[in-house]
């Protein structure tokens, strides 16, 4: 989301200013902010792909999210696989879905006061007892998936080991994220600017 500015001369930015530099962060610094629940809108991963039709340069993803939405997750997962672009992933809050998008980058950064946190799919099981078994069958097959992909992203744990962490509410600080394989390096501001610098 973008919000109101104010310019040099105290006028407020106008919405189509506001768009415009949207499009200079993407089409200059090849930047893009995968903010708030992760829903079942596609913007991100057309956007996503439309970047790496321009050019094959790294492509840098800034995550501020609490999770959401498996199935939407997943695309832009598969996404960020099979487009030739590098991603580089920088977390600032990334909390269960959120942190597979993390995981799934090239190069991964996190801020020095984020949080990554893993747990097991949620939902609502609605419909006879024979919806909610279908439901909970679903629910199961989520979940390795979760913990497959995470161990395709390079974390330094079992499977065994990640299903048992997801057990419950799983809370990171950033070195513990480095060290459990879900992130590379906890940004510095040196690293920020090298990033801009390579739009």
């Amino acid at each position: 989301m973008l919000y109101p500015r104010e310019t040099k001369d105290g006028k407020l930015v106008t919405e189509d200013q506001m768009v415009d530099v949207r499009e200079h962060m993407t089409q200059n610094y090849r930047l893009m902010f995968f903010t708030g629940v992760i829903s079942g809108d596609t913007e991100s991963h057309n956007l996503l792909m439309a970047m790496d039709s321009l050019n094959h340069k790294p492509i840098k993803i800034v995550i501020t999210s609490p999770g959401g939405d498996l199935d939407s997750a997943f695309l832009f997962y598969d996404t960020m696989r099979m487009i030739k672009s590098p991603i580089i992933t920088v977390g600032r809050y990334c909390a269960s879905a959120a942190a597979l998008i993390l995981a799934a980058g090239s190069k991964r950064y996190l801020f020095p006061h984020a949080k990554v946190m893993l747990h097991l799919p949620s939902g609502q099981a609605m419909g006879d007892a024979r919806d909610w078994e279908i439901q909970h069958q679903e629910m199961k097959k989520y979940k390795n998936k979760l913990a497959d992909a995470f161990c395709e992203c390079g974390v330094k744990r079992s499977r065994e080991q990640v299903l048992a962490d997801m057990d419950r509410d799983f809370w990171l600080e950033p070195e513990q994220a480095v060290e459990y394989g879900l992130a590379d390096k906890v940004l510095e501001p040196t690293d920020l600017r090298q990033m801009m610098k390579a739009g």
